[in-house]
């Protein structure tokens, strides 16, 4: 196979292979791999690959409701996605954040328990056919930056909610209209996670584009789905391998054609690059990397 631009693999953080061992054919090539490192988190990687203009922080709510509804039109948008607190002697955990499994009536009743408390405010509170919740609020409204969902699983969020009074009285009110809530009271009987919280993020206008450079990109991913929805490739040629859901070394290792371009690209940031002619780089031997 010729080398036709370069296969970037999106993998979870390497802590997530621990204790697993490269194959001897594999270790033979990462010997002559060249690494760096970028920024930590889900959403730092896919900022690596995907560039929203003109640069107006990272508008996933916008770019996720246009996809779904059509409908972001200027205004500002931010995700509201169910959560599941955990209290702990000083505050309060992050202990899961998807696969809730709401059902339609279930999103209809978050949806009219929280309505007013939203509109109060200015603001429109209304369902997205993934699951989530959207805030729709007026172009002028400034919107802080919080934490992106994908990198909040595990947080204290004593470090991570706004200083905005704002905000902190609308997660409040979510939380407590929720926690009595009779849906969570029903989700518990039956042995479900209740939904206790909303998170908001991904705050933003839809943008005029977004630039990438792959042909061709496999993932279920709801996030690269939308923005590679409101997308067209810079110059294509690259091809794009989602595996962040991959917990086994060996099905990653099975992705690996040493005869194209590659760049492993992992949550943490740690980056390993490879290009075939390094092959023939005999007097290259580096340390193999490790997990």
């Amino acid at each position: 196979m010729l080398d036709s631009g370069t296969c970037v693999i999106l993998l979870p953080e390497k802590r997530c292979f621990a204790g697993q061992r490269p194959s001897d054919r594999f270790a033979r090539y990462s010997r002559r791999f060249k690494t760096d490192a970028g920024d930590t988190g889900e959403s730092r990687q896919l900022q690596r690959h995907f560039h929203c203009f003109p640069e107006s922080g990272w508008p996933i709510a916008a770019l996720c409701r246009q996809r779904l509804s059509g409908d972001a039109g200027t205004a500002k948008w931010l995700r509201a996605d169910p959560i599941y607190l955990q209290a702990e002697m000083r505050g309060a955990r992050v202990m899961a954040i998807s696969d809730f499994a709401l059902t339609a009536d279930d999103v209809d009743a978050v949806v009219s328990a929280l309505q007013p408390a939203f509109a109060d405010h200015g603001f429109g509170f209304s369902a997205g056919a993934d699951g989530s919740f959207y805030i729709r609020s007026p172009e002028n409204t400034e919107l802080p930056e919080f934490l992106p969902l994908m990198d909040l699983l595990g947080c204290d969020l004593a470090g991570q909610l706004s200083n905005d009074r704002t905000w902190t009285g609308l997660f409040n009110e979510c939380q407590i209209t929720l926690h009595n809530h009779p849906l969570n009271v029903q989700r518990q009987r039956s042995g479900l996670l209740p939904v206790n919280g909303l998170w908001f993020w991904g705050g933003g206008v839809l943008p005029a584009a977004v630039t990438h450079n792959f042909e061709t990109i496999h993932t279920d991913d709801s996030i690269i789905n939308a923005l590679t929805g409101h997308s067209e490739p810079e110059r294509g040629g690259d091809v794009l391998l989602d595996l962040r859901h991959i917990r086994s070394w060996p099905d990653v290792e099975s992705r690996f054609d040493e005869s194209r371009t590659t760049l492993f690209d992992f949550a943490d940031g740690s980056r390993w690059h490879w290009r075939p002619n390094w092959r023939l780089q005999f007097w290259r031997r580096n340390s193999i990397p490790v997990f």
